[in-house]
């Protein structure tokens, strides 16, 4: 019995002594990226390790580790195998057998062992269980999950948005989430939980990781049904009506599915009364009877709405009027008219300006003319003899040419004439 109880406290102690434990046993790593296999492992005191390394088995062997394939990591630098050169780090610290796997493929996707060789011939041991490593391939996609199976999803409704890639999708990364294109700040989460949807929840979502262009090829609509919302009366055209002008009054309405029924009333006097059927009610030709307030009611397959009531006033078209036109059209006229006028005058003055002036001569005279006609000496007698005076007055000389008299004003010139009587 003591020799039983005590084999078996030895076999524990050995099976103590050789171990190896992995975090975690399976891992989700995109492609381009790096992974950490975490590791730690214990021998034997007085055992001397010779060789440790990280191996996957290849497809054709047993994927328990049972064993050995490809060396991803190998102390003997040489045995690594070309796949994997230049792209693993390990831990290098006593009993930390963690290694990196950098710029993950998906030809990488697999089991990982970690192995480790004493002097002893006996003293080889494998870390049972492994690593199992999946890459996942791009481009991300959403799925919708409710509480309810195949049904629409209506106000209220608990939905449930997953980010997830093609064979697995990794939990620790941030994540980024976009409602029609734009980024909800608050979702950094793989899953995007509303517990209450609302009509401001509808729309198209996708996702992808944080600081990455990476998000889903496609984006899902989250198809929210709701009954309509913000009904309200547009009025064609717009401005003050008068008696006799056409107008059209439309039901407008947010509803998912869209409103398809409609109806119209009036009010008048306290008294409310039914008027049409139509998303839009027109009034060919407005009257005085046409005066009240206006309302509808959109209605869907999920409940109805009305919209707040507008005032209709139509304006009579008096003589008043009229006369008002009438003046303002003529003063209008009259202005043009004058415009005209003014710009005509102008016209002609810079024509006139721009011809030359015509100059007449001015006769100067600048000495006193006499002149004396007589007859011939033989019949000097038989001559009776007429003088006739004339005085002509002559504006003063400017000439430079000296005078005889020296009075330059009132010059008299003295004719006489003699003739035969």
């Amino acid at each position: 019995m003591f020799y039983s109880i005590l084999s078996q406290l030895l076999l524990s102690a050995a099976v103590a002594s050789w171990s190896v434990s992995y975090h975690p046993r399976s891992m989700c790593a995109f492609e381009r990226s790096s992974v950490d296999f975490s590791c730690m492992f214990d021998y034997k005191d007085y055992h001397t390790l010779n060789t440790i390394c990280w191996f996957r088995p290849e497809a054709h062997q047993k994927q328990d580790g049972s064993q050995v394939g490809i060396f991803v990591y190998n102390s003997e630098a040489a045995k690594i195998h070309q796949l994997y050169k230049n792209r693993t780090t390990y831990a290098n610290r006593d009993k930390n057998c963690s290694l990196q796997l950098h710029n993950v493929s998906l030809n990488d996707t697999g089991m990982y062992f970690f192995r480790y060789e004493t002097q002893y011939y006996n003293g080889k041991y494998t870390g049972p269980g492994g690593i199992k490593l999946t890459v996942a391939v791009l481009h991300f996609r959403v799925t919708v999950q409710t509480q309810k199976v195949n049904e629409d999803i209506h106000e209220g409704d608990s939905v449930t948005l997953t980010c997830s890639a093609e064979n697995c999708t990794p939990e620790q990364k941030p994540f980024a989430w976009f409602k029609n294109q734009r980024l909800i700040p608050e979702a950094t989460a793989r899953v995007l939980q509303i517990t209450s949807v609302t009509h401001s929840d509808f729309g198209n979502y996708s996702c992808g990781l944080k600081n990455s262009s990476t998000t889903s090829a496609d984006e899902i609509l989250l198809d929210v049904r709701y009954s309509p919302k913000n009904v309200d009366i547009a009025v064609l055209p717009s401005g003050k009506i008068r008696e006799g002008d056409s107008l059209t009054l439309t039901c407008v309405s947010n509803g998912n599915p869209a409103a398809t029924n409609y109806s119209w009333f009036t009010i008048k006097e306290a008294n409310v009364s039914y008027v049409g059927s139509d998303r839009e009610f027109s009034i060919k030709s407005a009257s005085q009877n046409d005066n009240g307030q206006y309302f509808c009611i959109a209605k869907n397959d999920m409940g109805s709405q009305n919209s707040t009531a507008v005032s209709l006033k139509v304006e009579v078209r008096g003589p008043r009027n009229f006369l008002l036109t009438a003046t303002a059209a003529f003063l209008f006229l009259m202005a043009v008219l004058l415009v005209m006028f003014g710009l005509v005058i102008k016209r002609k003055q810079f024509t006139s300006k721009k011809q030359p002036t015509e100059q007449t001569p001015t006769v100067t005279v600048t000495e006193e003319i006499y002149e004396n006609l007589k007859k011939s000496p033989e019949s000097e007698e038989n001559f009776t003899t007429h003088v006739t005076y004339s005085d002509l007055r002559l504006p003063p000389s400017t000439s430079d040419r000296p005078r005889c008299n020296s009075q330059e004003d009132n010059t008299v010139i003295y004719s006489l004439l003699s003739y035969k009587d």
